[in-house]
Order: structure tokens, then C-alpha cells, then sequence
């Protein structure tokens, strides 16, 4: 059984005139997101063996956080998954340690969207900042996984944690 959790970074500051996007850190409402769905996450019994990151500041603090209050493995930078397309993001997923049985991405969007809504995330095509989509397939490896259709665990967004609506 493989599971896979696609986690868009939260929010984070508007470029300053000159900075490099890669360069963007979290604001204020980005932290608290992303506190509130490691809180989630650890709740539900989310406990990834492997963090594939984006190497955006964004993202790998987004991940920092998290990893604050999950019980996750190894995290890994991966060049590939900045700005990553859906076809991307699947490639660095196949490619990932086999021996995990959950792995968590940390990236961004459209990439991240589009690929939750091919899954089944049923997300309106809509990803917020922070949004998590979590699939589950029984095969044997990472390669497997998009051999067929996953079946889509949880759909979660910091709205939704707070009784709102999607943003």
C-alpha cells in the first residue's frame, strides 16, 4: 500500500521588486496555515516516510513546520518539483525510495492542482495555499502508482478547517 499526500506550501509574501520568486518566505497567515494542517495531518494519522520538497524557500518552510509536529522521515530538495507540471510532479513521484509507503509533496501551483484534480481530489480545481489532497493505491512500488486510479483519502484546506468553504 503506497499513500501520497500532494500539500501546496502556504501562504507566502509578495515578491519585493528585484527578488527572486524562489526567494519568497511565509507570512504570517502562511505559518498559521500551516501549523493548523499539521495539526490535521497528525490527527488523521498522516506519518510520511519520505518529504519531497521544492527548494523554494516557501516550500521548504512550509515543510519545516510541518515537520515540527509530524513524525516524518527523510526530506529530500528536489530541483525538479519548483514550479513542477502534473507530468513532473508524476515523474519525481515514480522516481521516489520504494521502500516508502507514504510520501508527502510540497510544491506548487498549478502543477499541484492539476495533478490532485486528474487523481480525484475533487477540489473544483481549486488548490489554495496549503491545501492538501491525500491518495492511497495498493501496489508495490512508486512506479505503480499511476498505473490506475487511486482512491482519494482526504481533501482538506485551511478554510475548511475552520468551517469555511474552500478559497
Amino acid at each position: 500500500m503506497k499513500d501520497l499526500l500532494l500539500l501546496r506550501h502556504a501562504k507566502a509574501h509578495q515578491p519585493a521588486p528585484g527578488q527572486d520568486d524562489r526567494d519568497r518566505a511565509l507570512n504570517r497567515r502562511g505559518r498559521d496555515a500551516a501549523a493548523a494542517m499539521a495539526r490535521w495531518m497528525a490527527a488523521a494519522g498522516w506519518r510520511p516516510d519520505l518529504v519531497l520538497c521544492s527548494p523554494a524557500v516557501r516550500t521548504r518552510e512550509t515543510a519545516t513546520i510541518l515537520r515540527a509536529t509530524l513524525p516524518a522521515g527523510r526530506l529530500v530538495d528536489v530541483p525538479d518539483l519548483y514550479l513542477a507540471s502534473p507530468l513532473e510532479l508524476r515523474r519525481c513521484i515514480r522516481a521516489a525510495d520504494p521502500s516508502a509507503s507514504a510520501v508527502m509533496v510540497v510544491g506548487h501551483n498549478p502543477g499541484l492542482s492539476d495533478l490532485a484534480h486528474a487523481l480525484g481530489a475533487d477540489n473544483d480545481g481549486r488548490f489554495p495555499t496549503a491545501a492538501a489532497a491525500w491518495f492511497r493505491r495498493d501496489c508495490e512500488t512508486w512506479k505503480n502508482f499511476f498505473d490506475g486510479p487511486p482512491a482519494r483519502v482526504a481533501f482538506m484546506t485551511p478554510a475548511l478547517l475552520e468551517g469555511g468553504t474552500p478559497e
